[in-house]
């Protein structure tokens, strides 16, 4: 992530803790929605003892739904926020968690499924959002998600960056032959699904579909 990008971030997100304090608010989410967003991209697949990176992790907030879940994950969260590190070990105080920038610190171990929760609302373009899939795809071993706002919505916030999901679609198949946009959960928002297992086999494939031969 480029410095002045990630000085613009950090900035954004501590202004809203300082206001906020430990709520959801402080990371620019709406009261009453984070769940719907968790369970939406925890769609994704099967994660039931699976490995888990959520990249801008916050305060852990997505390891607590799965814990109310009884999803049993094994969980890593990384963020640019010391504060949010701080706090989300206070919370969950057996878990990995680190002050980590995926783009600059790389993962050498493949993990099963990433997660990627809001990172480009305030500062995104395009270009940082095919940057850090390309980077979570090249880490996950079984698939990546991701969430953006949405460019069909009547209104915008001065400096929310709303993505256009026919855009998004386009940078995901450049890593994955399997995409998926989902836009049904939040009016404003969508997320993406890319499975990094995209070869055609009996396994992956519709089932009202057979593998030619």
């Amino acid at each position: 992530m480029k410095k002045e990008t990630s000085d613009k971030i950090l900035n954004h997100y501590t202004k809203l803790y300082r206001k906020f304090g430990i709520n959801p608010a402080s990371l620019g989410w709406p009261k009453g929605k984070q769940n719907v967003r968790f369970s939406a991209m925890s769609k994704i697949g099967d994660l039931q003892n699976s490995r888990v990176l959520d990249v801008g992790c916050g305060f852990g907030d997505l390891l607590t739904y799965f814990k109310l879940r009884k999803i049993h994950v094994d969980y890593t969260g990384i963020d640019i926020n010391s504060e949010f590190i701080n706090i989300a070990k206070q919370k969950h105080p057996d878990t990995t968690f680190a002050v980590r920038d995926i783009e600059t610190r790389k993962f050498k171990k493949k993990i099963d499924w990433v997660f990627g929760i809001g990172l480009t609302n305030k500062g995104g373009s395009y270009n940082y959002i095919e940057n850090l899939l390309e980077e979570m795809c090249r880490i996950a071993k079984k698939g990546v998600t991701m969430d953006f706002l949405s460019s069909y919505v009547d209104f915008k916030r001065k400096g929310d960056f709303h993505a256009s999901p026919e855009q998004i679609f386009k940078i995901a198949k450049k890593f994955s032959k399997r995409v998926v946009i989902k836009h049904d959960y939040l009016p404003w928002q969508f997320c993406v699904f890319v499975y990094t297992n995209d070869k055609l086999n009996k396994d992956n494939m519709f089932n009202d579909f057979e593998l030619q031969k």
